[in-house]
């Protein structure tokens, strides 16, 4: 093994790099945010609290890989390794000794006597988890093939939650394969998929009260972002907890104070970033009602948060030690992903404010303390190896008997705006209907040419009522991602869902209270809390997934295209525009990532980037200009629909348009 280390056998703590230059510019961290920054390997300098004079149990177990590793994208060697005591000069001694495994994500269990852990071994297939003693021995497989296993964690009831790929369905942004949560029994048993999202879950943590607090990746068309989520262990009640727009959280870890730790980012796929206190006594983050100060603390404020280069470094994975006491990865100053160099540092968190609404609590990063680096390796994920509290088990609700739940809002009209969508006026704007609308997954192996812009393939799974007070109660089937878009009187959609939600077999989710209302501190206002849907049957929209409705360019517009629009929107000669500078045409033309579809389509997809206007929001109708000439509404109201005479549009023709674009402008 390399960086000095002995298989099998302890050695002490090593620095991985020259201080001089590196530490000029950790030194203005450090003295800008007030920390002190200790020397490697100096006992003496070291917190009191973390000296041990005395033979101790406590340790830490962490990562050591030859690679820079983020968000289950790494397949670096690497291997577990345990440091006793949490002390500058503590000895490190290896807990496994593979070569050429990739190893990551480990989890102590409740009394602290194993570890289980993800790893594919040199020369295998699949990724799965493991587990190990603290020791050392009693290695055993606990998963077997099937897919990409990743992020295990001891459940209360011990059976083991894990995210694994073994769904080959691929994320909504890279089409990479996308891990989902799972849970299994302790031997590995009964595997059983939990979420249902269209990219990836990260990072599952346990909540004091038994719930699932988990990293959500949700890109819903051009909506991209990374917020926390939690869920019952059986996947029932899953609902965004934090996390605004334009703002990223990731390796979020309850604080033993109930608040949560984590890596803030305003980037996708980048889990660096600087250390942020979530005050989740001020509500969710959604919306963020002042400033970010109000709802969250970054702690380290000098550390960029929107990726390479790193010029005062980054942290990755912050873990309570007990009390105020915390460890973490950090990079000294790093110019690109290949140059960053973590290692592992402890820091307390200091609170000033009593943390109520009245007396806000604000928080401070101090003794930033060097722990521990290799040369020749990064250090991720260390964690206390020690026993630890059970949370309470929280029983399943689901009932295996049906293949269908039920999904209760309450108030349609209590929405914020502070997505950038509308939000309709109860008594001004008349909401009676919604579309129910599905999402169809990408497989492993299928081409993505099912369109040229960043919306999914999705398909309608029918409408469904709006009651006059704002509420609707839909019956949908089981472990089927859905989203939702209110309609106005023209059917287009006027507030559209972009995210999925899905109900497990008999539940019913009832935590809606609006569609996406504002969330202020002291949980969830209920503007409606009788709503009339409640009292009335589920509309029943359990169809079979083959039957519902796919609108898509090769199936049903682009015939009506060609028939009715081409013979005027083509360009009556070469170099001369088209009418609106729209050629609908069926000439092959090239989208982004050098995909082929006809003209046509891409003029009217959203995504074709020579035209000075898009005439498709897709997903948007009622700010398309496609739909206002399909309808004869917004900049062509008083004008009639488009096209007119023989060629005029049937009112089942109309219809489809307007339905395509809610559905994201498909090509197939």
């Amino acid at each position: 093994m390399t960086g000095g280390i002995q298989a099998g056998g302890p050695f002490h703590i090593m620095h991985k790099r020259s201080l001089n230059p590196a530490a000029v510019t950790l030194g203005l961290l450090v003295s800008t945010i007030g920390l002190s920054l200790l020397a490697a390997g100096c006992r003496d300098s070291a917190p009191d609290d973390l000296i041990q004079e005395e033979p101790t149990t406590e340790a830490l177990v962490f990562v050591k890989t030859d690679g820079e590793e983020t968000l289950n994208r790494s397949w670096a060697a690497g291997n577990l390794f345990k440091l006793s005591p949490i002390a500058p000069d503590g000895i490190v001694t290896p807990i496994t000794n593979f070569t050429g495994a990739s190893v990551s994500d480990p989890c102590v269990s409740f009394d602290g006597t194993k570890i289980l852990f993800s790893m594919r071994p040199a020369g295998g297939t699949w990724r799965n988890i493991y587990e190990i003693g603290a020791d050392g021995t009693g290695l055993r497989q606990v998963t077997f093939g099937g897919g990409h296993d990743f992020d295990p964690l001891y459940l209360p009831d011990d059976r083991i939650m894990f995210t694994s790929s073994r769904a080959n369905e691929m994320d909504e942004y890279n089409h990479s394969p996308a891990e989902v949560l799972y849970t299994c029994d302790a031997d590995g048993g009964n595997i059983e998929r939990i979420s249902f999202n269209q990219s990836d879950d990260f990072d599952p943590q346990l909540l004091p009260d038994g719930r699932i607090l988990y990293t959500r990746w949700e890109h819903f068309g051009q909506f991209n972002r990374f917020p926390l989520f939690f869920t019952n262990p059986d996947g029932t009640g899953t609902f965004h907890m934090y996390g605004p727009h334009g703002r990223n959280f990731f390796h979020a870890v309850p604080m033993p104070d109930g608040r949560l730790i984590a890596i803030e980012s305003t980037m996708i796929n980048e889990d660096a970033g600087p250390i942020a206190v979530l005050k989740t006594e001020q509500g969710p983050a959604d919306p963020v009602t002042d400033s970010n100060q109000l709802h969250w603390d970054v702690l380290t404020t000098q550390v960029n948060n929107d990726g390479e280069p790193w010029p005062y470094g980054a942290f990755k994975y912050p873990h309570p030690l007990g009390g105020t006491r915390f460890v973490g990865s950090y990079t000294l100053p790093a110019a690109t992903e290949d140059d960053v160099d973590y290692g592992l540092y402890t820091f307390t968190i200091d609170q000033t404010g009593g943390g109520t609404l009245a007396d806000p609590a604000t928080f401070s990063l101090g003794n930033l303390t060097f722990l521990y680096n290799d040369p020749n390796s990064n250090e991720y994920d260390a964690q206390l190896l020690a026993p630890r509290p059970k949370p309470p088990v929280i029983a399943s609700t689901i009932d295996r008997s049906v293949d269908y739940g039920v999904f209760l809002a309450q108030d349609v009209f209590n929405r914020g705006t502070e997505d950038g969508q509308e939000r309709p006026i109860q008594g001004v704007d008349q909401i009676d209907s919604i579309a129910v609308i599905m999402a169809r997954p990408t497989i492993g192996g299928e081409m993505n040419d099912f369109s040229a812009n960043e919306h999914e393939k999705r398909a309608l799974l029918g409408f469904a009522p709006v009651q006059p007070d704002g509420s609707f109660r839909i019956r949908v089937p089981a472990n089927t991602p859905i989203s939702f878009a209110t309609l106005d009187q023209q059917g287009r959609g006027f507030v559209v869902k972009r995210t999925h939600i899905a109900v497990r077999p008999g539940e019913e989710f009832n935590q809606c209270v609006g569609c996406h209302e504002d969330r202020r501190p002291g949980g969830l206002v209920a503007t409606n809390p009788n709503p009339a849907a409640a009292m009335m049957p589920a509309h029943d929209l359990n169809i079979p997934l083959a039957q519902a409705q796919i609108i898509s360019w090769q199936t049903d517009i682009g015939d009506i295209v060609a028939d009715k629009c081409v013979s005027c929107h083509v360009s009556p000669a070469p170099g001369t525009p088209p009418p609106g500078d729209l050629d609908l045409s069926a000439v092959p033309d090239t989208a982004r990532m050098n995909r082929i579809f006809p003209r046509g389509y891409i003029s009217l997809s959203g995504e074709s980037m020579d035209m000075d206007e898009q005439v498709v929001d897709p997903g948007f109708p009622r700010r398309s200009k496609l739909i206002d000439y399909v309808l004869g509404v917004g900049s062509r109201a008083g004008m009639g629909s488009h096209p007119t005479g023989p060629d005029s549009l049937t009112a089942q023709e109309r219809r489809k348009f307007n339905l395509w674009v809610l559905l994201g402008a498909q090509y197939r």
